[in-house]
This record gives structure tokens, sequence and C-alpha cells, in this order.
């Protein structure tokens, strides 16, 4: 803009100007009286469009250095089936990398503006259906030597502002277009080119949805930013690089998000058999001798490590506040559970005191949000089971799907964590460790059980461990399917 300012021409932006606020003007009047001027908003493109094309015919506006739109070809192109098929034998290697980003890019733009248009009218798209489409008016306009079709933002900004609301307007607009290529370009080439740039900016100003960067502003920050982006570079950069940027940073947050998940410590509401994470209920009951833990993500090789991690952390954290409460009773304060927020994190290796070897008994990872693991995760789990039992901790899992089940019983997982140690719900698996404690506290002589209160369930009564079935049903089908298969 500043480069070429010396070429700036004030007519051109008068008419330009006064050309937007005319058709902004109508649209506003069509939308304040819906029922008595709704022929305003569709009548003002084309009561322009003819108003300026009677000045340049009468006043001559290109000679006041207003530029028009000059020669347009007329007539339908020629067939070129032939040779398009011939250049694309002889040229096949050079093409497909430039035909593959054109479709790509082409394909975004399209579903972009589709989404947005069918956000603002209330409809439902499909994605598949559009990119038939596309690939149809391609294959067809390819056979007449045409341009890569895509679908249009400010082209589908005017459509849908002079108030289209079907595909007949498509065929409508073909046909006219058609008929201005045979009959009519002589007239269309005196439209000025400041009128056709005020129709597009028109159309397209009633697309930025203002509202919606508020909302990212207040509930999402990062949205905000990644919608920023999006948005300065195809204003700066085209609508090509604008898209790119927004789906490169799109699918970092979705490569982030997957290799971080979101883990949580679990703990029972009082009076419940319910489980949640402490951090959010500051209620939540816990059992010494006994980590409860959720993974909220399928576990696969991007995100294992970090998983581990957070286990290994929960056990730590587990170990030293058995510590500091196997100290308060030392000195006459007896804890029958803790209450609320995960402790403060280890500063010295506590793998040396002895007391750290009877300070988690059990390790119950709720599976219920796993909707997936592959060999990396099932080596993750196999990796953890050998950490539990080389320090006498008895690993437990709860409802794995039936998909995560498979998984777990052919590569043997299942086998060495223990069937007996697969639970259906997070309480079954709670009372059986409860009751594992139990028994070892009789045992051991102890006066007084820590352990009973919470063995309790909401009506008052205990329960016994049930483990889960479910390995033995994912056994049984594996077997049937064998011997279908030998049959």
């Amino acid at each position: 803009i500043f480069a070429s300012i010396d070429q700036f021409n004030w007519r051109t932006f008068v008419l330009g100007g006064t050309s937007i606020f005319f058709l902004l003007g109508l649209k506003k009047l069509a939308r304040k009286y819906p029922i008595k001027f709704k022929w305003a908003r569709a009548a003002g493109p084309l009561v322009l469009t003819l108003v300026t094309i009677v000045l340049q015919w009468t006043a001559d506006l290109e000679s006041q250095g207003i530029p028009i739109v000059k020669e347009i070809p007329s007539g339908f192109p020629n067939f070129s089936g032939t040779t398009a098929v011939k250049t694309l034998g002889d040229n096949f290697g050079k093409l497909a990398v430039l035909v593959l980003s054109i479709v790509i890019v082409g394909f975004m733009e399209s579903i972009a503006i589709a989404k947005q248009l069918s956000t603002k009218n209330n409809y439902e798209i499909d994605a598949s259906k559009e990119l038939l489409g596309l690939g149809t008016a391609n294959l067809m306009a390819g056979l007449f030597n045409g341009y890569p079709l895509t679908g249009s933002f400010s082209r589908s900004a005017v459509n849908n502002d002079a108030g289209a609301t079907s595909g007949i307007s498509a065929i409508v607009t073909a046909t006219l277009v058609g008929l201005t290529l045979l009959f009519l370009t002589p007239v269309f080439e005196l439209l000025a080119l400041p009128v056709l740039a005020a129709i597009v900016i028109s159309g397209v100003v009633s697309l930025v949805d203002y509202d919606e960067a508020i909302y990212l502003w207040k509930v999402h920050k990062f949205d905000f930013g990644v919608w920023s982006m999006a948005f300065l570079g195809t204003l700066f950069l085209g609508v090509e690089l604008g898209l790119g940027i927004a789906v490169g940073i799109s699918l970092l947050l979705v490569i982030f998000e997957s290799a971080y998940p979101h883990t949580a410590v679990l703990g029972r509401l009082p009076g419940t058999t319910e489980y949640r994470n402490i951090k959010n209920y500051s209620q939540a009951e816990r059992y010494e001798g006994i980590v409860i833990a959720r993974i909220d993500a399928p576990i696969y090789f991007a995100n294992t490590h970090n998983i581990r991690e957070k286990i290994s952390k929960y056990e730590k954290s587990a170990v030293n506040e058995y510590i500091k409460n196997d100290t308060k009773r030392l000195n006459g304060v007896s804890t029958k559970a803790t209450a609320g927020g995960e402790s403060g994190s280890v500063d010295g290796e506590i793998g040396a005191d002895a007391k750290s070897t009877k300070a988690v008994k059990f390790i119950i990872i709720e599976f219920s949000a796993v909707a997936h693991i592959d060999t990396s995760g099932l080596h993750t789990i196999q990796d953890l089971t050998k950490h539990c039992s080389d320090n006498k901790i008895q690993l437990c899992i709860t409802n794995p799907n039936r998909r995560v089940m498979e998984r777990l019983v052919t590569s043997g997982v299942a086998d060495d964590i223990g069937r007996e140690h697969i639970f259906v719900s997070t309480h079954d698996a709670v009372d059986f460790c409860l009751n594992e404690l139990d028994r070892d506290d009789t045992k051991g002589g102890s006066d007084k059980n820590i352990y009973q209160f919470f063995s309790q369930d909401a009506a008052g009564t205990a329960r016994s461990a049930m483990p889960s079935e479910m390995a033995t049903l994912v056994d049984n089908e594996i077997a049937e399917e064998q011997d279908h298969g030998d049959a």
C-alpha cells in the first residue's frame, strides 16, 4: 500500500467507498424492515452494476482514471479433452505434486467456507459430497481447458448475501453466466472495477464472525490465538497460506494433547461408590496403601513415556504421604484416610527408606477412557507390571473396553497382571484391595484396623472383590473363532 501510494486515485476511492456504503446501507435496511424492504438486499448489487455501466457508457469513467473490466472473452471454450489426456501422460510426474497440492488447498478452502455458511444458516453439510462435487466440476473444467475449481470465498459470500438458500441458485447463476458469455460480454466490459470490488467486499464482510472471536477470547485463549493466526495469515498472505498456517497449528496442538494426555489421582466421594479427581473434589477420600489413577486418553507410542512418568509420580507421592502420616501416628495421631489434593514433589530418594516398602501395596489404573492401546502401550503396561512385582506391589486394571481387553489378553499382559486383578469397576478393585489389606493387617497382629471403615459401600455393607470375567469371555471368543477357522 505505502509503496504504491503515489498511484492513489481519489475518484476510484470515492466510487468504491460510496458503493460499499450503499450496499451495506441496503442490507441494514432489509434487516430492519424484513417485510417491506426484503428486495433491497438482492437488488442492491444489480442496481449498482446497472448504474455504473450506464455512467461508463455516458460519462466515460475510464478517462477519469477509474479502471474498468475491459475485455471479456466471449463464447464457450473449446473441447480440449484429447490434449489434456496427452499432456497428463507426458508430464504425470511433474504434475502429480502440483495437482495434489491444488486438491488439498482447494478442498480445505471449499470446506472452510461451506462450514462457515452452514453454521450461519443452520444446515448440515456432507464433506464427502462436497469433495465429489469438486471432483466432478474439475473433471469437466479440465476437458474444456478451464482453471482448477474450488469453492470461492468471495463468490460464495456474494451468493449468500444475495439471499440464496439452495443449490438452485448455482444452476441459475451458471445459466446467466452462459448467456452473458454468449451475448452480454460487451456490456459487462464497461463495469467499473471499484464497484466490482465493493460487491465482493460487502458480501465478505457479513461472513466475518466477530461474536465467535469474542467467544473464543473469553472461553479459550489458545483457540483465539489459532483463530487470529488463521485470520492474519489469510488477510496478508492469502487464503492458501492462511489455511495452511491454521491447519499446521491445529495439528501441532493435536500432537501435543495426545503426547501429554490428562491423568488424575482418584478418590472416593464420601458415602458413594463414585471415584473422582481429587483436585476437583477436595472431599474425596484416598486410602493408605492404594494408589488409584485414571488415564484419559488412548495409550500409544507418543504418550507412553509421559503416562509411565505420571504413574511413577503418583506412586512416589503416595510413599511420601505415607511416611508423613506414619510419623504422625508415631506421635499419637491416627490417620485413617487422606482427603484432598496431591502431595508435594519428592525431594529425596525415598526408596532407601524401609517404610517405603509397605507404603504402596496396590496401584489401580482406571481404563474407562482408554479407547485404544497399541504395542508400545502394551510394553509400557508390562514394564509397569514388572516394576510393581519387583517392589511387591499389585497392579490392578478396571473397566477396560472390549477392544483394549482383547489386546491385553492376546499379548499376555492380562496373564502378567493376573486376570483376577482386572475388574469391572473401580469400586470393585478398591474393595478387593481393602480386603487384602485387612487380611495382611490381621496376620500382622495389629491392634487396630485402619482400613475397615473405608471398606463399606454407600449402603454401609461390606463388599467383596468381584474380579472381571471379561478376560475369560475374550478367551472363549478367540477360541471359538479359531475353531470356526479350522472348521
